[in-house]
């Protein structure tokens, strides 16, 4: 299995433009995929033969930040999903706002209630830690669409001028056959993948007293279901820190349908009245700028705040585009500047704080701020450090073998069953094994970050270091009538506990047994020792 290092952000940030490229499917995942955001953002992005199939079959970036923007060896940190956002495989794309703004009826007030989203103990336990925040700030909606004999119902919101997450309830007369969920025919997912897939896919506008104050992303937590219904938890995290009234405008793509030309989206609209919410502790629009050994380096942030129920950090975007002769977009870094990606967050507590988000396969938008949830932060910090981490070496200036020796020497292995072993990324941190567990088909693998999290490589990209019985998949170019095959091993999300910092992976496979999968106990990831060098003298302070 091959490994891949970025020696810049430049180089960290292609990758990612790259992967957004899909190349040609299954004609049954097309006609799943066209009209509907990337459902999932692991769908196999090409045809691979025998010999790619387990490089084409590892998870796709996911959105948010790039600490979990990509799986299996490809480089994580902090580059995080943008406004105006991109969509893996998309194959449409939804106007926003129209320059029109909308006005909702009624104005929702947060209070402490009830939230029966968790009250079965079918959620993801990860997201456990969501539900004191929920119970104390929320609003029962109760607006229901149907679409293609689906009911479609938002419960419930919860919402604090940081973050608003969603809760809807999917219903069908005589239930979901989640069958026709599956990427591939034969393919065995689990339950709970498939439900991801059946989870509509929503954007946002926002908009205060007839002014718009963005368009978002609504991003995929969990999913389960209960008494032949499918209860949905979605996520918005605002650029804008939200005002006292916010009008809320959603629409929403079904996946549990083929998209026809001429689809339109169905939509939710409400407001939400903040005027009770408390303003989340805030740090304040400033630029910093470190003097590092390489110059000064300047980073803009727009805002930091923390509330009950997220930490948001918003910095603006100063790379610089450039187009390659085939039209592709190359994004720099520009001289001067240094991304979130590169600093080490840490309170005054000694807290340091982890870069996370929903792991759902949404894409980023290239021109849009860094838009960074942030876990780990003490309710009683009094101050946040940002310390510049820059490269040890000049992967620029190397031969593709001194690349090679150096990625050879950061191979680890670990035994996922031996619990309570650390796996160590950098000289600067990395993870506890805390859980392995194999389930109806899938891994499931629970790490506890300590220290800081090196943005290349990181046990977030772990894989076993031997392949699982792949599925095989055969198809005809009806054009040419030639035969082609593709083999295809498994779909991967990674799952944050937005206040520990906590990371799930979860990985369902398409043909390996179960018990094929608990014999296979060793697993590779790359470190990154030797590649960071902390410069605590260039280090800023600010205080709440």
């Amino acid at each position: 299995m091959s490994h891949e290092k970025f020696g810049n952000e430049s180089e960290l940030r292609q990758a990612v433009i790259c992967e957004l490229d899909p190349g040609p499917l299954p004609q049954k995942a097309q006609a799943k995929l066209d009209g509907v955001y990337a459902s999932l953002g692991s769908i196999p992005q090409d045809r691979p033969t025998a010999e790619s199939a387990a490089a084409s079959e590892r998870p796709r970036p996911t959105r948010r930040s790039d600490a979990e923007a990509a799986a299996h060896g490809k480089p994580t940190g902090g580059r995080v999903v943008r406004r105006g956002v991109l969509m893996v495989a998309a194959a449409v794309t939804v106007a926003l706002l129209g320059g029109a703004a909308f006005a909702a009826t009624t104005f929702l007030q947060m209070q402490p209630g009830d939230a029966p989203f968790f009250d079965s103990g079918k959620n993801l336990p990860i997201y456990g830690s969501l539900q004191e925040g929920v119970s104390s700030l929320s609003a029962d909606v109760g607006q229901t669409v149907e679409v293609d004999g689906v009911k479609v119902t938002l419960d419930s919101v919860s919402s604090d001028r940081n973050i608003v997450n969603l809760f809807f309830t999917l219903e069908k007369e005589g239930g979901f056959d989640l069958t026709e969920q599956a990427s591939y025919k034969g393919s065995q997912e689990s339950e709970w993948d498939r439900l991801q897939r059946l989870s509509p896919r929503f954007t946002c506008a926002l908009s205060s007293n007839g002014e718009s104050i963005g368009s978002d992303s609504v991003y995929l937590l969990d999913a389960y279901q209960e008494d032949g219904k499918v209860k949905v938890m979605q996520r918005i995290v605002p650029e804008a820190t939200l005002p006292d009234q916010v009008d809320v405008e959603l629409e929403g793509w079904a996946t549990w349908k083929p998209y026809e030309e001429g689809d339109a989206p169905f939509t939710f609209d409400f407001g939400l009245d903040l005027g009770t919410v408390a303003q989340p502790r805030e740090l304040g629009s400033q630029d910093l700028t470190f003097a590092t050994s390489e110059g000064e380096k300047t980073m803009g942030i727009e805002r930091f705040t923390a509330s009950e129920l997220g930490c948001v950090m918003v910095v603006r975007n100063d790379e610089i585009e450039t187009i390659e002769e085939s039209g592709r977009p190359i994004y720099n870094v520009a001289e001067g500047s240094i991304t979130p990606s590169m600093l080490k967050i840490a309170d005054d507590l000694g807290n340091v704080l982890t870069p996370v988000g929903a792991g759902d396969g949404t894409g980023i938008d290239p021109a849009g701020a860094y838009v960074v949830e942030l876990a780990g932060l003490s309710p009683d910090a009094t101050s946040v450090t940002f310390t510049p981490m820059m490269h040890a070496a000049d992967w620029g200036s190397m031969t593709d073998d001194q690349r090679a020796a150096i990625n050879e020497q950061n191979e680890r292995t670990v035994d996922v069953s031996q619990i309570g072993t650390k796996l160590e990324t950098s000289e600067y941190g990395g993870y506890e094994l805390t859980g392995w567990d194999v389930a109806d088909g899938t891994v499931s693998i629970s790490l506890k970050p300590y220290g800081w999290q090196a943005s290349l490589g990181g046990a977030a990209g772990m894989r076993p270091t031997q392949q699982p019985t792949p599925l095989c998949e055969e198809w005809y170019d009806e054009e040419t009538g030639e035969r082609y095959w593709g083999y295809h091993t498994a779909v991967g999300y990674q799952k944050h506990d937005y206040q520990t910092g906590e990371l799930l992976l979860i990985t369902s496979y398409y043909a390996a047994s179960d018990e094929e999968l608990r014999g296979l106990t060793e697993y590779e990831y790359q470190a990154s020792f030797g590649g960071y060098r902390e410069e605590s003298d260039a280090s800023q302070t600010l205080s709440f």
